[in-house]
């Protein structure tokens, strides 16, 4: 029997929507009274699922442009049944079409995968009017439902705009961690996407960072291994040792959204692999000693021929153009 569960759900799910929009074309429609308001209220307050998918109608209609409508007979329960006078056929055909194109706009208003490529920097807004912006070489899964609103980061890092809902939680999951925010801007980054190795930045708001195993729901405070932050903080998981908690200097973290590279006491190793993250020109840096120097300024994302002029000044450092890569070596020393 266990096969069945997620068709039965989806099943579930799809018989909601349908009533949703139905109840939206009702409301808008020459039959709006009071009685009706009440059905509808009622039926909202039945479960949660209700009200997000009320809520998702609402949108798809509004998108649609506030058609108005008459509505042919529809069934939603032997207590909820609604008579119309009879339309004609070619209204009934429409306003079919009509409730057919606000049940595929609540679907289509579930957003897809959104992926960026070197030095494609992207801001999308979600159905729920949450704003995410996604740096270079980045990736997530938008998996909105009735009862949570879900985002898995698959790589790179981005930015999150979370607009509060009472009803489905926001949750940013990132390896076997998940970030619950509430009503909150805070950035995610995953270092290496075959690695476990990420952080969490809170710019407003609180974020709870919790293990991906618990419930899909706003925490409880007082639970053991829980993680709060507080505005300014970060949470870095190296997949190894503890994490560690920090507090960076916020427009540091978020100067990609600018355009720009922020260092500041960062290793030319760790400066030299922010920037390959961007475009095809890539930055090598010749040997473990010349990675170790410590690096500080503000850089242009796009201009990593720039940055490499700046080093080899500061450190007398020679340049070897390769095409797509460009060595910083030691100028008494050939590149190994």
């Amino acid at each position: 029997m266990k096969p069945l569960i997620a068709p039965l759900n989806r099943l579930g799910a799809r018989r909601i929507r349908k009533q949703a929009a139905w109840w939206v074309m009702e409301l808008h429609g020459p039959g709006r009274d009071p009685a009706l308001e009440e059905k509808v209220r009622q039926w909202i307050a039945r479960d949660p699922r209700h009200a997000a998918a009320f809520e998702l109608a609402t949108d798809a209609w509004q998108r649609s442009g506030h058609l108005p409508g008459v509505l042919p007979e529809y069934t939603l329960g032997a207590t909820q049944k609604r008579t119309r006078p009879r339309a004609s056929v070619l209204a009934l055909a429409g306003m079919a079409v009509l409730c057919v194109a606000i049940i595929a706009a609540i679907v289509l208003l579930r957003d897809p995968t959104l992926v960026t490529g070197p030095g494609e920097q992207r801001t999308v807004e979600l159905s729920d009017g949450t704003q995410v912006s996604l740096n270079a070489n980045s990736r997530i899964v938008v998996q909105y439902d009735d009862r949570v609103r879900k985002v898995s980061l698959v790589k790179g890092e981005a930015m999150f705009n979370v607009i509060k809902h009472q009803l489905r939680p926001f949750i940013v999951v990132i390896v076997d961690r998940k970030v619950v925010a509430m009503g909150t801007s805070f950035e995610v980054r995953r270092e290496d996407p075959a690695g476990s190795a990420f952080a969490v930045t809170l710019v407003e708001g609180r974020v709870a960072i919790e293990p991906i195993s618990w419930p899909d729901a706003l925490p409880n405070e007082s639970l053991s291994g829980l993680k709060l932050l507080n505005p300014g903080e970060r949470l870095r998981f190296d997949g190894k040792s503890a994490e560690k908690k920090d507090s960076p200097a916020i427009e540091r973290v978020t100067a990609w959204q600018q355009g720009q590279l922020i260092f500041d006491d960062t290793s030319l190793g760790e400066a030299a692999a922010e920037f390959n993250r961007y475009g095809s020109r890539k930055l090598s840096i010749d040997g473990p000693d010349l990675a170790r120097l410590r690096v500080g300024g503000v850089f242009k994302i796009s201009d990593p021929s720039s940055f490499a002029q700046a080093m080899a000044s500061t450190f007398h450092l020679r340049i070897l153009d390769r095409g797509d890569t460009i060595v910083l070596t030691d100028k008494q020393a050939e590149p190994r």
